[in-house]
């Protein structure tokens, strides 16, 4: 009996697995949370909503839908740098927040923190409640801008000016200025604090507020890798246990304010008593030490006689 011979079929090829905006979000905060990131799910969220160009929210209507492959490629690559290295969501992104201004980043400038919302918030009531047409404020080491920026973009009357060391720093903020449009009213200088302003402005601020380098570097080994290995070394440390820059400006601050303008600083974990002390020294009035929302001490604040 003759019987024909079937051809045997090849197996079908493996089909690639479709991915879906829910299936890596699970995952990413699963290996996230492996990786000891905090808050992985958020953290997830963002970088996902970055490569897809939506809201956060938009996510989760669209959870079903297929992720494209160019897309898809390029969160595995967001995920793997931030997983792997620890490299910060905002350098990688290249953007953040700081209060409801979006700020352009990048390893030469400090990721704006919560903490310095409080001290930007502070010195945007202060400048507020200040009688005038034109009032001038000093933000120095400004890094990305964000305070000089927040207090230009919220109070039309302010004009500011900001300093930085770092002339790369600067190039951001100047970028940053120019995509809010207050560059007309915010001018920066390159150089170590105040000389890098013109002999001719001291006396002439209402207003001055600062960020500076305030950690001891013996405590770099207790940082997250997030801050010791990827932010800029020179925007976080400070010679004599982190209070150097800090003593500086206490010490010549008021130079640089009309009688009765204010001073605001932000410091770490121990130096409030240390600072106190030395704005009285220097015969600061109205001395005043601040909380953070975590109840500690982060703020000096005083007025100049």
């Amino acid at each position: 009996m003759n019987s024909k011979i079937q051809p045997v079929q090849p197996p079908a090829p493996p089909q690639p697995r479709i991915w879906t905006s829910l299936d890596l979000i699970k995952w990413t905060t699963e290996f996230f949370g492996k990786k000891g990131i905090d808050s992985p799910r958020l953290e997830a969220e963002l970088l996902l909503a970055e490569v897809l160009e939506c809201p956060r929210i938009r996510l989760y209507v669209d959870f079903e839908k297929p992720v494209a492959a160019e897309k898809l490629a390029k969160f595995r690559e967001f995920v793997k740098r931030r997983g792997e290295t620890r490299e910060p969501q905002q350098y990688i992104v290249g953007h953040g927040q700081f209060h409801d201004l979006k700020l352009k980043l990048s390893p030469a400038v400090l990721i704006p923190r919560p903490e310095t919302e409080l001290l930007g918030q502070w010195a945007l009531e202060k400048l507020k409640a200040l009688p005038g047409e034109a009032l001038r404020a000093l933000d120095l080491c400004t890094g990305s801008g964000c305070i000089a920026l927040y207090l230009a973009a919220k109070d039309p009357r302010a004009k500011v000016d900001a300093t930085d060391i770092s002339p790369e720093a600067l190039a951001i903020a100047a970028e940053n200025a120019r995509a809010l449009k207050v560059d007309e009213r915010v001018a920066f200088h390159p150089g170590d604090l105040f000389a890098a302003l013109p002999a001719e402005m001291a006396g002439s601020f209402d207003l001055l507020v600062s960020n500076p380098p305030y950690i001891d570097p013996a405590l770099k080994d207790t940082l997250q890798p997030e801050v010791r290995e990827h932010e800029p070394a020179q925007a976080l440390f400070a010679p004599d246990a982190g209070t150097a820059v800090l003593r500086r400006i206490i010490d010549s601050g008021a130079q640089w304010l009309k009688p009765g303008g204010w001073i605001a600083l932000e410091f770490g974990q121990g130096q409030a008593s240390v600072l106190e002390g030395l704005a009285k020294a220097a015969n600061w009035q109205n001395i005043d030490v601040r909380h953070d929302d975590a109840k500690l001490p982060r703020f000096l604040v005083a007025q100049r006689a």
